[in-house]
């Protein structure tokens, strides 16, 4: 196994911790929720919170994957 599929993984893993850390409330989101007026309000507070996470998850499996064969 490579070091690049290994940093894959643990990435996949970390995001995918982070998500449901961040589902079960154990991590606060990082705008201040209570501000929020209405639901478009509270997605803009929120975004960044669940986009962090994901995108640690999206690049750990194109790391896990490895580049294209030819």
């Amino acid at each position: 196994m490579t070091p690049r599929k290994i940093i894959g993984y643990a990435l996949v893993a970390l995001g995918f911790l982070l998500i449901i850390l961040l589902g079960y409330g154990v991590i606060e989101p990082f705008g201040d929720v209570s501000k929020a007026n209405d639901i478009g309000g509270l997605m803009r507070v929120v975004a960044p919170s669940f986009l962090i996470p994901l995108a640690i998850f999206l690049v750990g499996i194109a790391l896990a994957r490895g580049g294209r064969r030819r």
